[in-house]
């Protein structure tokens, strides 16, 4: 089971705005658009941002989420925060943005709709404050996502924004917000993306033993380490110095992919990571570049609960900077708002990974205050590796992370 709440809370103080909007004219019909490779872009950026080859901690995070949650805010906002946001998103105008936007939730429907091998969903909400005016032509346009609430009330719109977390992640996800993050805010924007599924071929709980797994050549842990014997996806990739292979789900319309340095140790590891890139990584998850191998998988359960430390500083890398400053944070499209600008934005991710598949959960705020008789190949994971899990037609990668030390994992 998979899912992610990313919740922006935004508190401003009330201004005068520009007469920026979208326009009456503009043509909102959801229409086909493959081109979402800049979510991959965007995620990966990130990541290479928040979690540096040389950190010996275990890793997990959703950039999916957090390019819809960030996505969804860059519809209000004008000038050039909103181009700061259009080039780090990898995004065309907002109007464009929101075709994009709308297509992907229609598409998930659709896709959900005709299958039961998995369940996808995704959810947004952006609570104003009932004293805040937004533009009319803004509130037709998301008027499914609009919600009017008192946020004098920390307590009750807390509750509200939690009570909103809980029943679209299947009751996983619950303390999203505290009052206290509430502090002087005027609106929150919520994504939440929930997705369930189990192996296309599952471990079998009988051939799970201790092993033991290497953080270091040096330092080995005993971890539950799962085993299966399949035909798989394989590839060796000299370019990025690691080994491939692609785990699906069931029905193969999702996957997760590990790769698992070539050499052995922190050096290894770090050569990995330096040599990846997005470009690159699409073409390691290209299954016409993989082959049909049997593979002998060492892959350990576990369990990773992360909380995500340094959100702005990498957001600020990506070149979203007016977005964290009072001075300069423009918000104008939406309504009238001024003196507004992301100062805390946290991220929390859960996820597990077993016999029969994997669950998930992962949570972002920002507080805005005013102002496969084939020779087996073995794939042994006893050693730090990267795993994501990707959306395999539209080749989004939902999920990213990495497991280096069984001894910080619970």
């Amino acid at each position: 089971m998979r899912l992610t709440v990313t919740t922006a809370v935004l508190a401003a103080a009330l201004g005068l705005a520009r007469p920026q909007c979208f326009s009456a004219r503009d043509d909102f019909s959801v229409r086909v658009n493959n081109d979402i490779s800049g979510i991959t872009d965007f995620g990966f950026e990130l990541y290479r941002q928040l979690a540096p080859p040389q950190s010996p901690e275990n890793f997990f995070f959703s950039p999916y989420s957090i390019w819809m949650a960030f996505t969804l805010v860059y519809f209000g906002t004008g000038g050039e925060t909103a181009a700061q946001l259009q080039r780090a998103l990898r995004v065309d105008d907002q109007v464009a943005t929101l075709k994009l936007w709308r297509e992907l939730e229609a598409m998930y429907d659709r896709r959900q709709a005709g299958t039961t091998d998995y369940t996808f969903s995704t959810a947004n909400r952006q609570y104003v404050d009932k004293r805040l005016s937004v533009r009319p032509c803004v509130a037709e346009i998301l008027r499914a996502e609009l919600e009017t609430i008192d946020f004098r009330d920390r307590v009750s719109a807390a509750r509200t924004i939690n009570r909103f977390a809980f029943e679209k992640t299947n009751g996983k996800i619950s303390d999203v917000v505290s009052a206290d993050e509430l502090n002087r805010a005027v609106m929150a924007i919520v994504n939440a993306a929930y997705f369930k599924s189990t192996w296309q071929v599952q471990f079998n709980p009988e051939h799970t033993q201790p092993m033991p797994f290497y953080a270091t050549p040096e330092r080995p842990h005993t971890v539950p380490m799962m085993e299966l014997e399949s035909s798989f996806n394989y590839g060796d990739f000299s370019q990025i110095a690691a080994r491939v292979v692609e785990l699906p789900y069931k029905g193969k319309a999702m996957s997760m992919f590990i790769f698992l340095p070539s050499e052995e140790g922190p050096r290894g590891f770090t050569k990995m990571v330096s040599r990846l890139s997005s470009n690159n990584l699409r073409a390691a998850t290209n299954v016409e570049l993989l082959n049909r191998r049997l593979v002998e998988v060492r892959l350990p359960k576990f369990k990773l609960d992360v909380k995500v430390e340094g959100l702005i500083p990498a957001l600020m890398n990506t070149g979203i900077t007016d977005l964290f400053s009072f001075d300069k944070a423009n918000f104008t499209t939406l309504g009238p708002l001024r003196e507004a600008a992301v100062k805390t934005v946290i991220h929390k991710a859960f996820v597990e990974v077993n016999e029969e598949g994997t669950e998930a959960a992962a949570v972002t705020v920002a507080v805005v205050p005013v102002r496969s008789f084939v020779p087996r190949i073995p794939f042994h994971c006893n050693r730090p590796f990267v795993f994501l899990i990707r959306d395999n037609a539209t080749r989004t990668f939902l999920f990213m992370g990495a497991y280096k030390d069984p001894g910080t994992a619970t």
